[in-house]
């Protein structure tokens, strides 16, 4: 029955009860009390002039004159405190229905502008006014709720929009290379069909990953665990130096003994596989690649290459741009730096470039290292990083 009504009636009925009962108490007592003092009053006095005949003994006929009196006074008492108790429940319960809609109005206004949110308007927030109790603090976190959904519509969106538009141009290549094949019987051109198919086949690849990974950056990292950033460093630079030609760009780098930050595993590691990647790809012959990190977190790659602008550098970090110097020189989809920013705010980090004098681009990524209690909890794999404080090598690719 009372899990039909509405908060307002509970609440109301549930104040109206306690008041009632408490009421009820205090009036007892206080009936008690006067009772004892009623109780102990003695006869009254004795009018003047002749007594009335009543046929019992005078002393009798005052014990029942008395106990008559008592009995009235009793009983006036009792009238008055019980119409007095029903008059002040109703008021308490009249009250009590004027304070739980007063508390309730908040929370009614978030339930009207809640209802009017959709996929449509994600952008509003109930911004609730007042002062900050339980509701306002409620309200906050369902602002903060929207703003996550906002932030992963808008990244679903912008996911089907990049895939759509980018995946065009090499699907309409790959059926391109297949009508071309099939309409040739010579091996030479078989060979020169199939390879094609295959680069083509990795060009999409590499667009669908960088687009998940950008896409997966721009939800916020889920995970904040201890990455040793260090370690990552270290790692990917070794894969991409097994896997470059030995004539590439000379690599030095400076990777302290250990750099703890907190993020997601996989995301880290792309960030730095992106800007390791781009420092080796957009490069001169002869060039240079120099890989700095600090014990902060501050990652600092910088690369001989074409000379670019201060605008072409912020502008690096938008998906799918890239400089007039940089165009078709890797056949990269463009969004290496993209990935690299997005990443770095989903860990509480900030990413930032600007043109390298004599030529090439200096980018600097901040992430904020874990506690220091992490850093001693953290063990560290054999073999990665040497022991030293700090290691600043040479490698030809």
């Amino acid at each position: 029955m009372l899990s039909r009504l509405t908060l307002r009636w509970r609440l109301t009925l549930l104040h109206t009860a306690m008041f009632g009962v408490v009421a009820s108490v205090v009036v007892v007592m206080v009936y008690l009390q006067n009772r004892v003092v009623i109780m102990n009053i003695g006869p009254f006095d004795e009018a003047a002039g002749p007594a009335l005949p009543t046929g019992r003994e005078p002393a009798q006929e005052t014990s029942h004159s008395v106990a008559i009196q008592r009995n009235e006074a009793l009983g006036s008492l009792i009238t008055q405190w019980i119409i007095t108790l029903a008059v002040m429940t109703v008021l308490a319960g009249l009250l009590a229905w004027w304070v739980t809609g007063r508390v309730l109005k908040r929370v009614h206004r978030m339930t009207s502008q809640a209802r009017r949110i959709s996929t449509a308007n994600l952008h509003e927030r109930l911004a609730l006014a007042g002062p900050g109790d339980e509701i306002r603090e409620l309200a906050d976190t369902f602002d903060a709720l929207l703003a996550r959904l906002e932030n992963a519509f808008n990244a679903q969106a912008r996911f089907i929009a990049n895939a759509s538009h980018e995946l065009r141009t090499p699907l309409t290549v790959a059926r391109t290379t297949l009508q071309i094949g099939l309409a040739t019987k010579d091996p030479d051109r078989v060979d020169r069909v199939r390879e094609e198919l295959l680069r083509n086949n990795d060009q999409c690849i590499r667009l669908i990953n960088g687009l998940l990974a950008l896409a997966r950056g721009e939800q916020g990292a889920l995970r904040e665990d201890p990455v040793d950033l260090a370690e990552v460093v270290t790692e990917v630079i070794g894969e991409l130096t097994a896997a470059r030609r030995a004539d590439g760009p000379r690599l030095q780098i400076g990777v302290p003994t250990g750099c703890t930050v907190l993020g997601d595993p996989v995301l880290v590691a792309q960030l730095v596989r992106n800007l390791v990647d781009n420092a080796l790809r957009y490069n001169v012959p002869g060039g240079e690649v120099h890989v700095e990190l600090d014990t902060q977190g501050h990652l600092t790659i910088s690369n001989t290459g074409p000379q670019i602008t201060d605008d072409e550098a912020d502008r690096l970090f938008e998906p799918f741009y890239r400089a007039a110097t940089r165009t078709g020189r890797s056949g990269g989809a463009g969004l290496g730096l993209s990935i690299v920013r997005t990443v770095a705010h989903a860990c509480g980090g900030t990413a930032d470039a600007r043109p390298r004098h004599g030529g090439g681009l200096i980018v600097e990524v901040r992430i904020p290292t874990a506690a220091s209690t992490l850093d001693t909890s953290i063990e560290r794999l054999p073999g990665i990083v040497s022991s030293r404080p700090h290691s600043t090598s040479t490698a030809r690719q």
